[in-house]
């Protein structure tokens, strides 16, 4: 009678499975009714349906009735079982018929008896599900009420209701890896567009966590990035299912793969690796922030970028253990590839900044080095420049003399300046062997004071200035080295890179030619303004300096005067001992000014032929008691409130006395003309005058001091006159 009826039955769910299968687009809740259908038509404790995954055979729990009320709820789709873990399952698998197995067998597999007395089982009968001959599943019938068997039409029907349900595990399986297929690509569509939408590698990074958590549905991500330098793994993004408090703790968390050797296996394999923790110690897998303690897995795919380990995107399911599917390898490596690259341009990014910045603190310095002639200026520039693109205290630069095999410290930068240092500044120091040599070998020279070879002189200079490391950089130009450019480092031992050498190398480069360059501009410009004969300032520099003293003489309300010297009968003695001797003369009487006047505050220039000029800022004709004390106090005044230099204190004596010293010293003066000949200098008539007595422009005071001059040759020559 049960039989009877339960054919309609059986052929009805068949035809409802089937057609449940060809309008229903939720094959996750279908399979549920089909197990319980099935249930019901042949009246059993439950009806399993499992899923078989062939790449890792194991059969994964697909859907479940039972007529317990109290496992309803459980949690149990999901679970993987290896088929090798039960003998009835590797049956099933292999053989592909039913299986019956009942508790009160005797031949029934001892283990197998185990495991259904463990579960409550009397009855089980299991058939594989196969479409084109392919096994996708398999469906059990559990009886714990008492035990059961299946008469050969009930086993007919079961394989005839077999049919349908392995046509809805492959749909289910078709349309999950549909799912999965646009997961991946959206995951790689949001990791696309982090990558263009930002260049922050933080945020970069912390975007692609968060995509591959959600593409693989895992309970953590987390992207690590690895320093080969130091061995050291550092957590630089990660993404959890729980709170973002948990993620910030994440985040900065470092280990060395020494203590984990795990992680440096994997790295250095380069291929994706899944690890069961099962209760091993954390050491043996790393992340041990999120594993002590626990049994679960690790999906971990390390980070290549051109052969070299840059880092590791690890997949966390600490709760319980999981097995990641091909599919989810494949987007996890497509992951990997998308962080490595994030990586990876990063670096390229950061290295590029640090070049850009070098490259413009360099160019910076280079056209301030271009847009200076002043030497001290120069090297004051080269100096600092060199001491802030390398990080370094200090810079000196030295200026080498071959001859002399001598260095002499020209400049010097300080980041903290002290006083003993600067001591050094102008003074020459002998080099020794082995300094000249890396100075003519044009070497790069790196000394450190825990050096036991370092010769005595250099371990004495670091100790008395408190110096740790050294790095020498010949000046090079032409081929040839003019100096040496030094950085210090106070604070540690420094092992200078690679690339820094290069960048110190190549400032120096700049430097030497820019050192070069304002040598060869200061003799140009001293050419362009000087006496080729007498080294005086020649007639076209007089008139410029002599209209800046009358100009800051009107600013500041102080005197200037003007001495013209003349040759007496200069020609009658070129005449009578030649033009060479009148040219030695003219040297002579230049020296003598030179003399008795002083250096970079008087002017004194050849104006023409054998007349000469002397210009004396901030003084008057004759001594006034207190009246230069009060102009040069003047001066000193205006220092503090005007923007232009004041003028220089001037002579006490006045011109007049000036004059006249300038005279006798050279009435006191030979000129050696060779063979033992030496003749007394001609003569010299001076005229004085002063601005701004009755002058008001340069021409005005040369008309006036020519006009003195005139009334000395009148007089008799070899005299001072004064105009007015």
């Amino acid at each position: 009678m049960n039989d009877l009826r339960g054919v309609p039955d059986a052929l009805a769910v068949t035809s409802d499975i089937s057609l449940a299968i060809a309008v229903s687009a939720g094959l996750d809740e279908l399979l549920p009714w089909v197990a319980r259908r099935v249930a019901e038509v042949f009246d059993v404790s439950e009806c399993r349906i499992y899923e078989y995954r062939r790449d890792v055979d194991t059969l994964v729990s697909a859907a479940r009735w039972t007529a317990d009320a109290a496992l309803r709820d459980c949690e149990w789709r999901g679970t993987t079982i290896p088929v090798g873990t039960r003998p009835s399952y590797r049956r099933l698998v292999s053989e592909r018929g039913v299986g019956t197995y009942h508790v009160d067998d005797g031949a029934l597999d001892p283990e197998e008896r185990r495991l259904m007395e463990e579960c409550g089982e009397r009855s089980v009968f299991s058939l594989p599900l196969v479409l084109h001959d392919e096994v996708v599943g398999a469906l059990s019938l559990v009886e714990k009420r008492a035990p059961r068997r299946l008469d050969a039409d009930e086993v007919r029907r079961l394989e005839l209701m077999a049919v349908p349900i392995a046509v809805s595990l492959h749909n289910a399986r078709m349309f999950r890896r549909e799912a999965e297929q646009k997961r991946r690509l959206g995951a790689l569509l949001s990791a696309s567009r982090a990558m263009t939408s930002t260049i922050d590698l933080d945020e970069l990074l912390a975007s692609i966590a968060r995509a591959a958590r959600e593409a693989l549905e895992a309970g953590e991500c987390a992207i690590s990035t690895y320093d080969a330098e130091t061995d050291v793994l550092t957590v630089v993004a990660c993404a959890l299912r729980t709170s973002e408090a948990d993620r910030a703790q994440r985040v900065g968390q470092s280990c060395r793969l020494a203590d984990y050797p795990a992680d440096g296996r994997i790295l250095a394999g380069g291929t994706i690796v899944e690890t069961y923790i099962d209760g091993a110690t954390p050491a043996a897998h790393g992340r041990p922030d999120v594993l002590e303690g626990s049994s679960g897995s690790l999906l971990s795919v390390p980070l290549i970028d051109e052969g070299r380990p840059i880092g590791l995107l690890v997949f966390v399911e600490a709760a319980v253990r999981r097995h990641f599917s091909s599919e989810e390898r494949e987007l996890a490596a497509a992951l990997g590839e998308q962080a490595a690259a994030a990586i990876h341009h990063a670096q390229l990014l950061r290295r590029s900044e640090r070049q850009n910045r070098e490259l413009g603190l360099l160019l910076e310095s280079t056209r301030a080095i271009s847009s200076s002639v002043d030497l001290d200026e120069v090297l004051d520039t080269v100096a600092r420049a060199a001491a802030e693109l390398l990080g370094s205290e200090e810079c000196q630069i030295q200026e080498y003399d071959t001859a002399a095999s001598t260095v002499r410290p020209v400049a010097l930068w300080q980041r903290r300046p002290d006083a003993l240092s600067r001591q050094s500044l102008g003074r020459s120091f002998s080099l020794e062997a082995h300094e000249i040599h890396f100075i003519d070998a044009k070497e790069v020279l790196e000394q450190r004071r825990s050096d036991p070879n370092l010769p005595r002189r250099t371990r004495d200079a670091f100790l008395r200035f408190g110096d740790r490391s050294y790095l020498n950089v010949p000046l090079v130009f032409n081929d040839e080295s003019v100096g040496v450019l030094v950085l210090v480092e106070k604070e540690r031992e420094r092992h200078w890179t690679h690339d820094e050498v290069a960048l110190a190398k190549g400032l120096a480069e700049q430097a030497a030619v820019a050192i070069e360059h304002a040598r060869l501009y200061k003799r140009v410009q001293d050419e362009a303004i000087t006496d080729g004969l007498t080294g005086l300032y020649n007639h076209r520099f007089f008139y410029e300096r002599l209209d800046q003293e009358i100009a800051r003489a009107r600013r500041y309300g102080t005197p200037v005067s003007l001495l013209m010297i003349d040759l007496d009968d200069f020609k009658d003695f070129n005449d009578c001992h030649g033009h060479l001797a009148g040219d030695a003369v003219l040297r002579l009487t230049a020296d003598v000014l030179r003399s008795e006047l002083r250096q970079s505050l008087d002017i004194a220039a050849r104006y023409g032929g054998e007349e000469l000029a002397v210009i004396l800022p901030n003084t008057p004709i004759a001594a006034v008691p207190g009246a230069q004390m009060e102009m040069d106090l003047a001066g000193k005044l205006t220092r503090l409130h005007g923007p232009d230099e004041p003028p220089p204190p001037g002579h006490r004596g006045g011109a007049e006395q000036v004059a006249e010293r300038i005279r006798r010293r050279i009435g006191e003066t030979q000129c050696d003309l060779g063979d033992g000949m030496r003749l007394a200098l001609p003569t010299v008539s001076i005229g004085v005058a002063v601005y701004p007595e009755r002058t008001n422009t340069p021409e005005d005071l040369v008309a006036h001091a020519d006009a003195a001059l005139y009334v000395a040759k009148r007089a008799g020559k070899d005299r001072v006159e004064t105009y007015g």
